[in-house]
């Protein structure tokens, strides 16, 4: 594993204490990833809700998820970073449709570019 890019981890680490979302472009093992920059806390809290109302589950099992989730969140600050609307780019056509949660060890991170495949070009 190599060593995380010292900017890109200041940009993730200026995202988690302003609660602010950055549209990024990332390279990992080959494949573009294109999205939004959120906190670790809203991809959790997202994620969490997504799959509670997926499964359609009892009130309690939402709430241990969310609670898992929140840890998840805290214990990755400064190993991950976490896209909303996130998107493979493949082909010349920039994505289209709607995107997902995505998280990415930063330390596999070739490559990365504030702005969205759809507005680089």
């Amino acid at each position: 594993m190599s060593k995380p890019d010292a900017a890109l981890q200041t940009l993730v680490d200026v995202v988690t204490h302003t609660q602010a979302g950055i549209s990024i472009t990332v390279t990992v093992s080959g494949a573009t990833i294109t999205g939004v920059l959120v906190s670790a806390e809203e991809f959790a809290a997202n994620v969490a809700q997504q799959i509670s109302r997926a499964h359609d589950f009892a009130s309690e099992d939402v709430k241990g998820f969310n609670l898992l989730f929140e840890h998840l969140g805290e214990a990755a600050r400064g190993e991950f970073l976490h896209l909303r609307d996130a998107q493979l780019a493949t082909g010349v056509e920039p994505p289209q449709g709607e995107g997902g949660w995505w998280r990415v060890r930063i330390a596999d991170v070739g490559g990365w570019s504030c702005g969205r495949v759809s507005t680089l070009r």
